[in-house]
């Protein structure tokens, strides 16, 4: 049986990876369970690098995964999106996840990737490993490596820019307060100033709850239907409205009879809302008040 140490020590790493390849807390536990028991099995003084052959078990596990579930993603009832990571303070995982630079909308687009794509891509972006430490993950050549990442930053339009991230974060911060601040106080003019022109939001019901099917684009269409839902939600007593740090980011999470019911997501672009993420699934909502146990 694996000592406690050992178990703190590698599973929030491990974790972390597998989250963010299978973009569901859900399953990257079971991923983590599945090879922590089947690690039991193994002789560890045969195994040069505990760390690199953990890491290569849960990314083969989490390739595999990704590869059964594309079809059902594929005919998912609406835009399928992760499941939300809300960070609450005595959560281990909280200092992984801040060292990643993957935000939820970034996350979101990964679903873009392959599965092979998808795990360079998470090694090199969010954990900055060397092309030799993926390599040996991979099982591929550095050079098949380096491309194989060429094409997944593409792919998601990635540009690697800390200093840009770290301004990003204080304007989410002050704009989801804003954002907050204008819906509920039916703000019109204010709410608008805030949206890009091109702006798209994304409802994720999964066909258990009622959730808009399709993409909404630009301004005035979004701004509608964020008024529609505040005048249809927004007298309700047993509605709660939190400010939550979801992936790394300011967020808002959003409870009836304590019990979660929305979070949303954003991403901003010039000191405007780019994007914003409706995750009303009650599968993607299990582990929103509790996170995730260690």
């Amino acid at each position: 049986m694996l000592d406690k140490q050992f178990y703190l020590e590698y599973k929030p790493l491990l974790f972390s990876i597998a989250y963010r390849m299978t973009g569901t807390i859900t399953e990257a536990e079971d991923i983590i369970h599945d090879v922590l028991i089947d690690f039991e099995k193994k002789d560890r003084d045969q195994i040069e690098n505990l760390k690199a052959y953990l890491c290569k078990m849960v990314t083969n596990r989490s390739i595999d995964y990704l590869k059964s579930a594309r079809k059902q993603r594929e005919v998912y009832i609406g835009p399928w999106l992760p499941e939300p990571l809300i960070i609450h303070d005595v959560d281990p995982i909280q200092v992984v996840l801040m060292k990643d630079n993957l935000s939820y909308a970034l996350l979101s687009l990964m679903e873009q990737l392959s599965p092979v794509e998808r795990a360079v891509f998470v090694l090199r972006e969010a954990f900055g490993y060397g092309y030799d430490e993926i390599s040996t993950i991979m099982d591929k050549d550095v050079t098949n490596c380096r491309k194989i990442l060429s094409r997944a930053r593409k792919k998601v339009d990635y540009k690697e820019d800390i200093n840009n991230l770290q301004v990003n974060q204080e304007e989410l911060q002050h704009l989801v307060h804003s954002f907050l601040l204008a819906a509920t106080t039916g703000n019109i003019e204010s709410l608008l100033s805030m949206l890009a022109n091109d702006v798209s939001l994304y409802s994720d019901g999964g066909g258990r709850v009622k959730a808009a099917i399709v993409p909404i684009k630009t301004k005035d269409r979004v701004a509608k239907f964020i008024f529609g839902l505040i005048r249809k939600f927004g007298q309700d007593d047993n509605l709660e409205i939190e400010l939550v740090t979801v992936n790394g980011q300011s967020g808002i999470l959003i409870k009836r009879n304590h019990k979660p019911e929305n979070v949303v997501c954003f991403e901003i672009e010039k000191n405007q809302i780019k994007q914003l993420f409706l995750i009303r699934n009650p599968e993607k909502l299990t582990y929103a008040l509790k996170g995730v146990q260690f």
